[in-house]
């Protein structure tokens, strides 16, 4: 598990300063909606910080897992639906980049989930 924990932490910080590049540039971006910018300046910075609080404790508590890991399902399913509102032709821009950009967050997903079913409070 420290292995899985370490690439969590190295992968959020890739996610981390990408998830800061896009907030930065997301308001200057050409076309997009309300619910695409908000996802880009706001979700994603949230759930990098969130993400990488939680991997950087050593025993995160079962009350912090279980918020970190429905702020993390909150980012995945915006992602999610940035790309159906891309693929359905309603925004511009590539379906693929949103699904992408939820990578890192479904991985640490199941690194709090993990963590949660181990942990017997």
């Amino acid at each position: 598990m420290k292995m899985f924990r370490v690439v969590v932490l190295a992968l959020g910080v890739i996610h981390a300063l990408l998830a800061g590049l896009t907030a930065l540039t997301g308001g200057f971006a050409d076309g997009g909606d309300l619910w695409s910018r908000l996802t880009l300046m706001l979700i994603h910075p949230v759930t990098a910080a969130v993400l990488l609080y939680m991997v950087v404790l050593n025993a995160p508590s079962r009350r912090l897992l279980m918020i970190g890991s429905a702020v993390i399902l909150v980012n995945v399913i915006a992602d999610a639906s940035l790309a159906l509102s891309i693929l359905a032709g309603n925004i511009r821009g590539d379906w693929w980049q949103a699904l992408v950009l939820s990578a890192v967050p479904i991985i640490a997903l199941i690194y709090a989930v993990t963590l949660l079913t181990r942990r017997t409070e």
